[in-house]
């Protein structure tokens, strides 16, 4: 039976003599501590660490924590940024101030093209003043010799020969028809003097016949006259139109006024038409009826703006419909009373 082996001993792990210590003379004091290579991070700092890895931090003056970035370098931003705000502030007082300017020197002209201002009237003149009659760029010729005067019209049409909007509704009145559709001033800035647009309709009347107007409009074009408390204060005559789709021209360079559609025309009155001292913003906001707070017209405007022709086919067109109204001149204003014709007329006063 064999015998149980003898116990081995375990092995030492002391090292061999001949191995040498690497503690031995070794001394763990403050030098020691101070001298290690590596420390171990102290638990604010720990815990730092842990929140700047979720959340980087955020300096007071709002701006993220560059760690990378050399103290010199963030200065250097800051002075840089100083710089461009300073710069900034400088651009935008410059504007402002050029701004300032515009407004002063025109504020109706550059920043409102479209029409009158919505604030008080603008400041005429007391009376016009005559001056020459000049040819106005485009075509036309101006009163300028009548600034002043009252009552005058370069076609001088009686009270009969005035129409206005209503005509062209379901009472029309025997004979032709004129019509002031639209007007207004305007100009695309402060070297360009500004013209009226004017828009006329026209149509033969009821039971009529189409009617050919010799162009322009008539042989002698259109008349404009505006005229205020104190007289004329812009008028022209000769001016030439420029027709819609709804009025083709007719044989012979005429204007054709057909029965159903009857016909559209512009005409342009250049501010050159205007008396000496006037401006087509102030003269615009003259051209509009009183309304009290419901929008409702209570009265006539202080400018009344006339529009006329004169064409002998228009008499002819008057004949034709058994019309009383005798002559050759069509006229309309922006007055809003009385119905022309044999009823008191709206440019009676002014005829």
């Amino acid at each position: 039976m064999p015998t149980a082996e003898e116990p081995r001993e375990n092995p030492s792990h002391e090292p061999e003599p001949s191995t040498p210590d690497p503690f031995e003379g070794l001394v763990l004091d403050e030098r020691f501590v101070r001298g290690a290579a590596v420390k171990e991070p102290t638990a604010r700092t720990r815990m730092l660490t842990a929140r700047w890895r979720v959340e980087p931090p955020v300096d007071p003056g709002g701006r993220r924590w560059a760690p990378e970035a050399p103290p010199r370098a963030r200065r250097v931003r800051r002075a840089w940024r100083f710089r461009l705000e300073r710069r900034t502030v400088v651009v935008l007082s410059a504007f402002a101030a050029v701004l300032a300017v515009l407004v002063a020197a025109d504020p109706d002209g550059l920043l409102n093209t479209a029409g009158p201002a919505p604030f008080s009237p603008r400041a005429v003149p007391a009376s016009p003043r005559p001056t020459a009659d000049v040819a106005l760029p485009g075509g036309g010729v101006s009163d300028g010799s009548r600034c002043g005067a009252k009552g005058f019209h370069h076609f001088a049409p009686n009270p009969g020969s005035f129409t206005f909007a209503g005509a062209m509704g379901d009472a029309l009145l025997p004979g032709p028809q004129l019509v002031l559709s639209s007007y207004g001033f305007s100009r695309s800035g402060a070297s360009d003097p500004g013209h009226f647009t004017i828009v006329l309709g026209l149509a033969p009347g009821p039971g009529g016949r189409a009617m050919d107007l010799s162009a322009p409009l008539g042989p002698q074009g259109v008349a404009v006259e505006i005229e205020g408390p104190d007289g004329l204060v812009a008028g022209a005559h000769g001016l030439p139109v420029v027709s819609d789709e709804e009025a083709p021209p007719g044989g012979s360079g005429t204007v054709h006024v057909g029965p159903d559609g009857g016909a559209s025309v512009e005409v342009t009155l250049p501010a050159g038409a205007l008396c000496p001292g006037f401006d087509g913003f102030a003269v615009q906001q003259r051209l509009s009826a009183p309304t009290d707070a419901h929008s409702t017209v209570i009265g006539d405007p202080p400018y009344r703006l006339t529009a006329s022709i004169s064409d002998p086919a228009i008499g002819a067109q008057r004949r034709l419909a058994g019309s009383t109204v005798p002559g050759d001149v069509l006229a309309t204003d922006n007055r809003e009373h009385g119905v022309g014709g044999g009823a008191p007329s709206r440019g009676a006063a002014a005829a």
